[in-house]
Formats: structure tokens, sequence, C-alpha cells
């Protein structure tokens, strides 16, 4: 059913949707780019709303259903809907229960909808003006089957929107969401002509080129684009001067003269762990100043309750007013920490500060990555930016800091019914990884401006500019204003772990004998170190309950210092740790004849695993590159045309187009015609033949060589069964010299060889 646009807009009714907009959301005004998106929609005009975080895409979303309903106009005529795509569910449900408590009726289709089946038939009867749905809801059957195919729906849908739509190139794999690269089908579902929206914060030239190609639009779409440089927030890098375990490089947060609660800036600490962001939120409760109560500090992750989710939401979780983002090291791509550094300071009046940690191994590895490429930010560019700390010895000082929330970054992610295991992909690189990676490192590393690596990615001086002009002596970045960052020296003294490594539970003969060793050695300290006294025993210098748990966990006893804290131990620290020094070395020496077989077996594992992800990296990568060849290789041989046109077709499909020098090896003779030709050739094969196993995922080819020989089958087919000088012979010898040509270019640009043996026959 077609989408019917509207081709004159009255300016009356634009008027009254920007006012709508306004007292619904309390805004004082429609910003151009939100009314300029929402007009396209309602033209029929599909539209990339590239906009930054905070820049008000999602109001946009909402301006065509406005044009044509209100909530005071509920009529059946203007009964409009909207169908929304969106990667994750928590955002989902929150959007609907928004929209339906300004008075708009919306409903989130997800796996927790109640009575799934009988809300999607009343989207599909337009009962609700506004459906969320995830990718793998909208390509589902159960979808189809009640909203797609439904009347109602396709009369009054008038547009689909696909918020954050760089996901479907981040997470649309074979191996994790596929349903995201599998949209354009839905699209092709939709009311014939029905306009799209699209919607991102971070979407780089080559995420962009990707995505709308994916989609299926080519260039034909509105692109409305602004720069996602944020000129109200300062960057910066900061080399970790203690262990990533000890946390202590987080209390300079907390500043000299925090107040406390509330005043203390709001803060968002994204860690690369569930738990880290766990032992984070102890460190900080545990070290912060007395006006900062327990509760100001929650982690959040997607593993916890959904209760608790709430409950923590509750409290503050949704920050409006964010004045920091913290990253307690970099994520793996520069995508995500630009995405996740969006959500400070949403309001451009206030002004906030993105730190990254990064360890002085990881500082070292971008630094070799860099060099690696040959980059260099310019001529000019001296060189790293940060200077490498020392680890820093000595008494700990009275700072403890800040506010915070770790977060693992992710939201709960929609269910999808192919939705396996995640693990990490070891595919080979696309070119926009490759280039995201690169960026990441030179945003690491570089000397000069942290902004100019940023614009740089997202080709920002190509876009109108979104936010004020920065103020003259606002901070951008430490590396412009050094001054304007100082670096906090954090000393600690004894940064130790809280509780032992977990270590596998003892087998009783080990826990047997390290009991047995402690209590001899505990015998032989008084006559040594205590003689010709009766005052202090052997159970005064090691008590029981210290021997107990020292055999409850031997493996984790490896140094003295774990007396220090969860195996407490006054007389283990005394002098030097001279006392705990000498237990340590008698488990040791236990140790020695109980292998910790468990351990062992993991660690064989582990090698095993890591030799098979290189195996399979490195297959997988080969593959590509054959899959990448065998492309260009048949590209080559199918675009060769005759210079002439032909007509195809019947009736409402007739086209012309011209005419390929290939056509008669596309398909196999009819045997009908040709019964002669299945009793000369042996072996009949087509293009078809060979299409279908470059794109057979397990039973197609696995090397080169039977790639080609298939192709000088083929061409060798010809030959036999045509006459010399005849049209196939020596289209046959034309296109397997253009095959050959190509296939030469592409082994030299993949780095492939060919099995000397080959199994072409002309006979």
């Amino acid at each position: 059913m077609p989408f019917v646009p509207v081709t004159e807009l009255d300016p009356n009714r634009i008027k009254r949707t920007n006012e709508r907009i306004c007292r619904l959301w309390n805004v004082p005004s429609v910003r151009p780019h939100q009314e300029e998106a929402g007009i396209n929609m309602v033209k029929g005009i599909s539209t990339l709303l590239d906009v930054p975080t905070g820049g008000g895409k999602t109001l946009a979303f909402w301006w065509p259903l406005l044009y044509h309903w209100a909530p005071e106009d509920d009529t059946q005529r203007n009964r409009k809907n909207l169908l929304v795509v969106s990667p994750l569910v928590a955002l989902m449900g929150e959007q609907a229960q928004d929209l339906t408590r300004r008075g708009i009726p919306a409903i989130a289709l997800t796996g927790k909808t109640p009575n799934l089946e009988q809300a999607l038939k009343d989207f599909g009867l337009n009962k609700f003006r506004v459906a969320l749905i995830s990718p793998e809801m909208a390509v589902g059957k159960s979808f189809h089957q009640h909203v797609m195919k439904s009347t109602p729906f396709q009369e009054n849908n008038i547009g689909l929107i696909i918020d954050e739509v760089h996901a479907m190139d981040e997470w649309g794999t074979d191996d994790f969401r596929p349903a995201y690269s599998q949209l354009s089908t839905l699209i092709q579902r939709m009311p014939t002509g029905a306009p799209l929206m699209m919607g991102s914060a971070t979407l780089p030239p080559l995420l962009r080129n990707s995505v709308v190609h994916k989609l299926g639009i080519a260039s034909n779409y509105a692109h409305l684009a602004f720069s996602n440089e944020k000129t109200n927030i300062s960057l910066s890098v900061r080399i970790l001067q203690h262990p990533v375990g000890s946390y202590a490089d987080l209390l300079p947060l907390f500043t000299k003269d925090a107040a406390g609660h509330p005043e203390f800036p709001q803060t968002l600490i994204y860690v690369n762990s569930r738990k880290e962001s766990e032992e984070i939120q102890d460190f900080l409760r545990r070290h912060a100043p007395e006006a900062i109560p327990a509760v100001a500090f929650e982690f959040y992750h997607r593993h916890i309750a959904e209760s608790q989710k709430l409950s923590i939401q509750e409290r503050g979780m949704d920050f409006p007013h964010i004045k920091r983002v913290v990253f307690y090291r970099e994520s793996k791509t520069f995508l995500s920490d630009v995405q996740k550094a969006g959500r400070c300071v949403r309001l451009i009046n206030e002004r906030g500060e993105v730190i990254l940690f990064i360890t002085r191994a990881a500082y070292a590895q971008h630094l070799a990555n860099i060099e690696a490429e040959g980059e260099n930010d310019s001529d000019e560019d001296g060189g790293p930016a940060l200077e490498v700390p020392e680890v820093v010895e000595g008494e700990q000082i009275d700072r403890d800091a800040a506010v915070e929330e770790p977060d693992d970054g992710n939201h709960d992610i929609a269910p999808g019914p192919a939705q396996p295991h995640r693990f990490k992909r070891v595919a080979p690189l696309s070119a926009f990884e490759v280039q995201d990676r690169l960026h990441l490192s030179r945003f690491i590393v570089t000397s000069q401006c942290r902004w100019k690596v940023w614009n740089s990615f997202f080709e920002n001086d190509k876009k109108k500019p979104f936010f004020p002009p920065r103020p003259p002596g606002a901070p951008c970045c430490d590396n412009c204003y050094p001054d304007m960052f100082p670096v906090n020296v954090v000393s600690v003294v004894q940064p130790l772990r809280d509780r032992p490594g977990r270590g596998s539970k003892p087998t009783e003969e080990l826990s047997a004998e390290v009991l047995e060793r402690l209590y001899l050695w505990r015998k032989t300290i008084i006559p040594r170190d205590f003689p010709r006294q009766s005052i202090i025993t052997g159970k005064i210098i090691l008590p029981n309950k210290v021997v107990d748990k020292i055999a409850e966990r031997p493996r984790a006893v490896t140094t003295a210092d774990i007396f220090f804290s969860s195996i407490e131990w006054k007389w283990g620290t005394h002098e030097n740790c001279r006392y705990g020094k000498e237990v340590v070395a008698i488990i040791r020496d236990v140790l020695k004849s109980h292998p910790d077989e468990a351990q062992e077996k993991r660690d064989a594992a582990q090698r095993e695993r890591a030799l098979n992800r290189l195996l399979t990296a490195a297959n997988k990568q080969h593959r590509e590159r054959l899959k990448a060849l065998f492309q260009e290789c048949y590209d080559a041989v199918f675009n060769v045309t005759t210079g002439q046109t032909v007509t195809r077709g019947r009736g409402a499909t007739k086209r012309t187009e011209p005419e390929r020098r290939c056509q008669i090896f596309l398909t196999l003779p009819c045997r009908t015609k040709y019964p002669d030709y299945y009793l000369i050739i042996s072996r009949p094969i087509s293009m078809a033949t060979i299409k279908s196993q470059m794109n057979a995922p397990r039973a197609g080819y696995s090397d080169l060589q039977g790639f080609v020989d298939d192709w000088k089958q083929m061409f060798a087919n010809a030959r036999t069964y045509n006459i010399d000088e005849s049209q196939p012979f020596i289209a046959s010898i034309e296109l397997e010299h253009i095959f050959d040509h190509a296939l030469e270019a592409g082994m030299q640009k993949y780095g492939l060889e060919l099995n000397p043996q080959s199994a072409i026959s002309e006979s």
C-alpha cells in the first residue's frame, strides 16, 4: 500500500506542530534541524539526522506524527502511526512510558511486553501512535504477520525511524545481532515510498556509507549533519601511577575543597568489567570524605536485578547534569569512547571534563601502533604528549574523591532469537575498524589538541557547527592547556588487596601438610627467638586461627603482604615481615610436592584456546581475502558488455539493459534444447554454479585452486562443445583472458597463491 506524501505543507499546521512540541516537552522552541527533519518525513524524503548528543534528535522523530495528529485532535482520520527501531530494551520502555505520559499512546514491543501477541495485533490495528521495537522483533515472523500485513497499519503509517543507526554496522554481524544487517527487509515491507529517518550522534563517514548501503537507500536521502565537537568539554589523558586493581589514581577525583553531596560534581566512571565497577564502588565508599554519603556511589551493569536497577535509577542514576565522564582504561574502540563521552554536560551553558586513565603498557602499545603506521600528527609534532610516570612509593595523602557510578556502558540489549554467546571477534578488521583503532591511538599519544583527532574522525569541519564557540581561555584539552590539568601525585602506603585471591581449594593432603609444617615451625620460634622465658608462646606468635586460614588457601599465600589485610597477622608484618616471609617460604616448599592440577589444566586449556583463536583468526582472515578475490574475479567477467542493449522480461517487468559478453555462461544450456551438451560435457559448470559456491558458508570453495579450476573448466567446456571461430568459442577465450588478468591482480593484492596442481580438462 503506497505512502502518500504531503506535497504542500500548511504553514499554520507547521506553526501548530511546533507549539505542540514546545507545550508537551516544555521546551522554549523547536530547533531548525528538528523542523526540517520532520518536514522531510511529511514530504516523504528519507533523512539522516547526524546531530550530537543533546541535539534533540528524539524530538525530531515525533514532529511528523504531531503534524498529522495531536492528543487534543484524536479523530480517526488523523490517527497516524510511527514505527521506531531501537537497539536497547531499557530505552524503548522508558521512551514509550514518557510518550504515554505526555498523551501520545505508545508501546514498546519486546519479549517483556505482557501478552505480546495481543499487543502486536493492537498496534497492527492502529491503536497506538508509536511502537518501539528491536531489530530482532522487526524482522520476525510474528511482527510481519500481525503488523506489517495489517491494513490499518499500512494505511496510517507515516514512516520508519531507526534510532542509533550506527549500531547497524557495529553490531550487525554474523555472530552478534545479525538482525541488524537485515533491516533492509523491514524497509521493503513498509508501505511503498514510506520515508525513513535515521538518527545518530556518532556516525563517521565510513560508517555512514556502510549503513546507507546496507539499508539500500544509496544516496537517495537528505543528510542533516552537525559537528559533535562539544566546545563546553575538556579532554585529558592520564597515565596510571599505581596498579590497575588498586584504584588509587581515582583519589584526585575528590578535590581538596569537596564540600560534599550534592554539591560534589556528578561523575560517571566507565570500566571494562562488572567486577571493576563493584570494586570501585567499594573503594570510593571507603575513601570518600565524610561529607559524602556512601549511597552517592552506585555501580550499574546489565547483570544486576531489575528491582535493583529501578532502585538505583530512582535514587538518581539517570543524571541530567553529569560534569565528569571518566574512563578507567580505554574501550576497545574510539567510537565507543566518544559515544560514552556524550553523556557529559548535556546543557550547553555547563562545563564538563572527560578523563581517560590508561596504563603505561597500553600507552606504549598505542605509541607503537602509530609508529608502525608511520603516523605523526604533523611535522612539528615532537612526539608523545605524556610523560609516563613511575610508580610512587611513600605516604598516602589525605585525598579521596568523588562521585561515581561505574557503568560498563551497556544497557539491557534487546534479546534476539539468533543471538549466541558473546565473545571476542577474531575476524579480519574492516576498513572502518582499522581507521577507528588508529584514531584511538592517535587520540591517546598526540601532543597536539585532542579535539583535532576527534574532529578528523568525524570530519566535523565539513559539518555545520552545533555548539557555540569555545569561550576565550576555556581549556580544550590537557595538551593545549597543560597548566590547567595538573597531574596529582598520589602516594600510597601498602597498596594491598582486601581479600585473598581465589586459588583452588586445597586437597586434604595439602592442608594437612601445611598444618603440620606450620605447627612445627611454631615450636621452633620460642627457643630460637625467645629463650629462657615462659610468657610468649608459639600460639601468641602464630595463632591457630591464622594457621587455619593459611591452610584453607595456601596457594593464595604468595607474599608476606597478604598478612596486612586478607589474612591479618600482626606478627607476620613485624620487623619488616620477618616471620611472614618465613611462613611464605614454608608454603612455597610445601606446594612443590602438591602441584595444582586444576590450575595446570586451566593453563593448558587457556593455551589451547589461545592457539585455536590464532588459527581461527588466521583461517577467517584467509577466507575473507578469498571471498574478496572471488567477487572481484566474478565482477570482472560479469561487467564486460558488448556495447549493445537487449530487452528482457515481459509486461510490467519488461526492461532494457546492456548485453553482457558472458550471457551464455550465466546459466547452463536447457536440457531439452541441447541434450547432446550433457553427453559431450562430463562436468557442466555455469557462472550461477560458481556464484553459489562463492556464497556457500560451509560447502563452498575452500581454496583458490578450486575456484580457478571451475572457471577454467567452464571456459574449456565452451571450447569443447562449440566449433572454432564460433561466438561462444571466441567469447570463452576473451573472457578467460579477462579472468586471468583479474586473478593475477587479486592474488598480488591479497597475497594469495595457487596450488600448482590443476584438474582442468578440455576433453
